[in-house]
């Protein structure tokens, strides 16, 4: 993050410029763009300590200067306090672009994604409170040339640094300082070939301890397409290398590992999608898994997770944290649209570690061996892999031009195994029925119903480990400004975190105009585990009031 007086340092550079570029420009093209986002809650949050006050402030404005080639962007952020993450008071964000012709360069912060993740892929989640932000410099060429211009390079050239901040305990942050670079050509339309480099320095907390680490990233990645088919395929491969501490005695200097691919075919009215994982960058035994492990994955590296992503409450709820250091699997994800009115969605994944595990000490102590396998390639149902699998089923059916439906099944399990206490071991099945319909009437008004059922098992209850939830959210909206809604969540569940059975919000949301909005909620809501790109994190139950208001000025 930057400090006040960086910010107007800064500020000073880029008026400078920006003045001396008006002043010898004689035709200008000036635009000036700004949104703001307001959010406020006030209420209690049920935590394993009881309940408490939550409340939450922030105010988010960001404004773009657009000159000819020059691109300036400030956002100001006032958080007292944020909802998640490290609050904050000042100047977030700020950047200069110039872009001309085939050339785009880019001072202050960025983020940044090289090809599938697996090397680099640096994003902002506030809902969750992750942010790995870069603050340097960015270069980009991109150009056409060869014989009537058919061959194609895309190049990307960064350094910077980079404070991250551990979303489960903010006063642990990680720090690093990052050159990489990325391209890719294609010398005739259905082949593409890039790579990917980067080389970072890093300061990883872990206590009091701080360890100095180095760690380099070679990626290299193809991409093929012909008459429907597309083919994608990337590899990784990591070495870190660490300074010798209190913690680490010795140098260290480990390998890991990633691979990505992805196989699809689409034809009119049906298509199939296969995706898959193999990612190894830091596979070590049970007692040396940790999130403060300097060997680990780090924090900018977010492959693709392989598992479906939904929209509705339950069908999310139970969902799989990706282990990005040790995990492998695949996705297979098909439609097929038999008519303009039916549409079906079929979806299958099944992750898990790879390997097991055995204790070859006989004394009261315990030394981990791995037991090696031919098919550590392949995703294991064994508890012992600690696995997650899910099927779903899908249909959208158009009865007519204003009435529609969706009606879906889901089953999924995800078990964490412990290698130390086998009954321990946390298993989790879920049966969920979602369903959706949709109609609209009076060419401007409609009504919505989301009604959703899910039957669960979990092993480690203390009481009965079988338990339903229901979840029923009624929308009646007014086009194109209004819509109000109600949800209302059940369940005979006794060992909820919260202590409760029943849950009940209701919401508004108004737009002034295309570009202003405002959302109210008042009630309660469940929490449990939200992700974001494979990165989870818990929220805890929330009872109370929120706002949010959102207006963009072009």
């Amino acid at each position: 993050m930057l400090n006040i007086k960086g910010a107007v340092k800064l500020a000073a550079v880029i008026l400078f410029f920006v003045s001396g570029f008006i002043y010898s420009q004689p035709k200008l093209n000036i635009k000036v763009s700004a949104s703001n986002i307001l959010r406020y809650g006030n209420g209690k949050e049920t935590s394993v300590s009881g309940e408490d006050s939550k409340k939450y402030f922030e105010e988010l404005a960001d404004v773009r200067l657009f000159v000819n080639d020059f691109l300036a962007g400030v956002r100001y952020e006032y958080d007292d306090p944020i909802e998640f993450g490290k609050s904050l008071k000042g100047i977030s964000r700020r950047f200069l672009e110039f872009k001309k012709d085939d050339f785009t360069v880019r001072a202050g912060n960025f983020y940044e994604v090289f090809s599938s993740g697996l090397t680099l892929n640096a994003f902002e989640s506030r809902p969750i409170g992750w942010n790995t932000e870069f603050d340097g410099g960015k270069f980009n060429y991109k150009t056409t040339f060869g014989k009537k211009g058919k061959i194609k390079f895309d190049g990307t050239i960064l350094g910077g640094g980079m404070n991250f901040t551990d979303i489960s305990d903010t006063s642990r942050v990680e720090e690093y300082s990052i050159r990489a670079g990325n391209f890719s050509v294609s010398p005739f339309k259905p082949l593409i070939i890039g790579g990917s480099y980067l080389y970072t320095e890093g300061k990883i907390p872990t206590g009091n301890i701080i360890t100095d680490i180095s760690a380099e990233i070679f990626e290299g990645n193809l991409g093929l397409s012909h008459k429907g088919f597309n083919l994608f395929v990337s590899y990784a491969n990591k070495v870190t290398i660490s300074e010798p501490n209190s913690v680490y005695s010795q140098s260290k200097a480990p390998r890991g590992d990633g691979a990505y691919g992805s196989l699809s075919y689409t034809r009119e009215g049906f298509g199939i999608t296969v995706d898959y994982k193999n990612y190894r960058f830091n596979v070590v035994t049970p007692d040396n898994r940790s999130s403060t492990d300097p060997f680990k994955s780090l924090p900018f590296q977010n492959a693709p997770s392989c598992i479906k992503v939904y929209s509705s409450t339950l069908l999310s709820r139970f969902p799989h944290n990706v282990d990005f250091n040790d995990e492998v699997g695949w996705q297979v994800d098909a439609f097929y649209s038999p008519n303009d009115k039916l549409t079906l969605n079929a979806n299958a994944s099944l992750t898990s570690r790879h390997y097991d595990y055995r204790d070859i000490d006989t004394s009261i102590y315990t030394k981990y061996e791995r037991i090696e396998r031919s098919s550590a390639f392949l995703p294991s149902t064994k508890n012992e892999f600690s696995p997650y699998w899910e099927l779903f089923l899908e249909a959208e059916y158009y009865v007519n031009k204003n009435l529609k439906t969706k009606l879906g099944v889901s089953r999924k399990t995800n078990i964490l195994y412990s290698i130390v206490d086998p009954n321990a071991t946390d298993i989790v099945r879920a049966t969920t029925i979602p369903l959706e319909v949709q109609y609209t009437f009076g060419k401007v008004y409609g009504v919505k119903l989301n009604a959703e059922f899910q039957s669960a098992y979990n092993s480690l209850r203390a009481g009965e480990k079988n338990f339903w939830s229901q979840l029923t959210t009624l929308s009646i909206s007014r086009s194109p400004n209004l819509i109000i809604s109600g949800t209302v969540e059940s369940t005979n569940d006794e060992e909820d975190p919260s202590g409760k059975k029943l849950w009940a919000k209701g919401e508004l949301t108004f737009k002034f105009s295309s570009s202003n909005t405002i959302m109210l909620s008042y009630g309660s809501e469940r929490g449990g585990l939200q992700c974001s790109s494979g990165i989870c994190r818990y929220v805890n139950p929330f009872n109370g009031f929120r706002l949010t208001l959102i207006n963009n000025y072009n």
